[in-house]
């Protein structure tokens, strides 16, 4: 296993050694149970954050460490003031990274981008399938939450319209692209 502390204070030294300056990080975790991402930044209600990576990137030594620093510094930019999207400002440090130290942080790495030819993600279970009414764009949950609950008050990241459908699905990933099939116009 990877020392996560050492890769840990290596990413924040290289992120502040560019004048980038990070958020307060309340707490970081190793996640055991992550099977489709590798990180995640959470946003506290006090404005600090909380930092998540999969174990699996650190336990499996086919991962390179780069590979590893790549996605703490992903989830460490998010903690910078106006990054918690991919876009913008956050767009803009990942590409400062990368050409300062040869990284390629982006907003999503796969599996054998990662040093694992053979990953594959296991097929997750579909609950909801949310259409968006504007544009057709397509939203798909595996469980219940605070969107699946108020759909009908957010707004379409595409095109901003109000105007969402649900349908409760309750089936595995392939059946779901069967379904995605049926409802697209040819």
């Amino acid at each position: 296993m990877k020392d996560f502390i050492f890769l840990r204070e290596q990413c924040i030294s290289e992120i502040t050694c560019l004048g980038i300056e990070l958020g307060k990080i309340a707490s970081w975790s190793l996640n055991r149970r992550a099977k489709t991402r590798w990180g995640l930044c959470r946003l506290k209600r006090d404005g600090s954050y909380e930092i998540e990576i999969a174990e699996s990137l650190l336990a499996d030594d086919r991962i390179s460490e780069k590979a590893c620093k790549e996605t703490i510094i992903h989830e460490l930019l998010h903690t910078c003031k106006g990054c918690m999207r991919h876009t913008g400002k956050w767009k803009q440090y990942a590409e400062l990274m990368n050409r300062a130290y040869g990284y390629n942080i982006k907003r999503v790495t796969e599996g054998c981008e990662k040093g694992i030819e053979n990953h594959k993600v296991s097929e997750m279970a579909v609950k909801y399938v949310f259409t968006c009414g504007g544009c057709g764009a397509t939203i798909y949950r595996k469980r219940d939450s605070k969107f699946t609950r108020n759909y009908r008050h957010y707004g379409c990241a595409k095109c901003g319209a109000v105007a969402w459908s649900r349908k409760t699905v309750n089936s595995s990933a392939s059946e779901v692209a069967s379904y995605i099939n049926m409802i697209r116009p040819q």
